[in-house]
């Protein structure tokens, strides 16, 4: 029984033969597929030995001396000369601070020289000898008309001010004009009015 040679069969048999060849060139090739394992790769036991690095040197600064004559003779100044050192300047003065009393009077006896003030922070009378102190303020001098007050190097004076210049009686013996009832030698801005003179009745002759 013969089988009929077709085209369709002669193309199928040549892709055949085709595909056996190629087949059997790569087989040929990977020695029937023993050169196709990938070789086992050997694991060193012992880690390689890294050289020990070398420290630098530390750093310092050199010794001074040695910019002495960049330091004398500056590069960057047009005169080549260091510039001067600016002194410091001076702390402020404390200063006085002035208008917290107010004068009302004074007292100048055989015993001392005192000061009738008013202290304007809570409206306190105050009684100060002369040479003596008061909020750290000294009072330097007491007359019958002022008082003169020293802190700091400066001064302040309190004037004492009379309201009304009406004339006064005579004084007794130890006491100075227009002084206060009861305290001889004391002058101040309100002093008692004195009393008048009694008038002399008129006699007149009978009718």
């Amino acid at each position: 029984m013969s089988v009929a040679l077709t085209p369709g069969r002669a193309e199928a048999g040549f892709w055949l033969l085709l595909l056996l060849g190629l087949g059997a060139g790569i087989g040929l090739e990977t020695d029937w597929g023993r050169q196709m394992r990938s070789p086992v790769m050997q694991v060193a036991e012992t880690a390689p030995a890294f050289p020990k690095p070398v420290l630098a040197e530390p750093f310092r600064l050199p010794p001074p001396d040695r910019f002495l004559a960049i330091t004398m003779r500056p590069l960057f100044v047009a005169t080549r000369r260091p510039a001067p050192i600016a002194a410091s300047p001076e702390p402020p003065k404390p200063g006085m601070q002035k208008g917290q009393f107010t004068l009302t009077g004074t007292i100048v006896v055989a015993e001392g020289r005192f000061a009738l003030l008013i202290e304007k922070a809570g409206n306190r009378s105050r009684v100060v000898a002369e040479g003596k102190e008061i909020n750290g303020i000294m009072v330097k001098e007491v007359t019958r008309e002022r008082v003169v007050l020293s802190q700091h190097d400066d001064t302040e004076v309190l004037i004492l001010r009379t309201n009304n210049p009406t004339p006064r009686a005579p004084a007794g013996p130890g006491v100075a004009p227009g002084a206060p009832a009861g305290i001889p030698g004391a002058t101040g801005a309100n002093p008692p009015p004195a009393r008048r003179p009694a008038l002399p009745r008129t006699w007149l002759p009978p009718k």
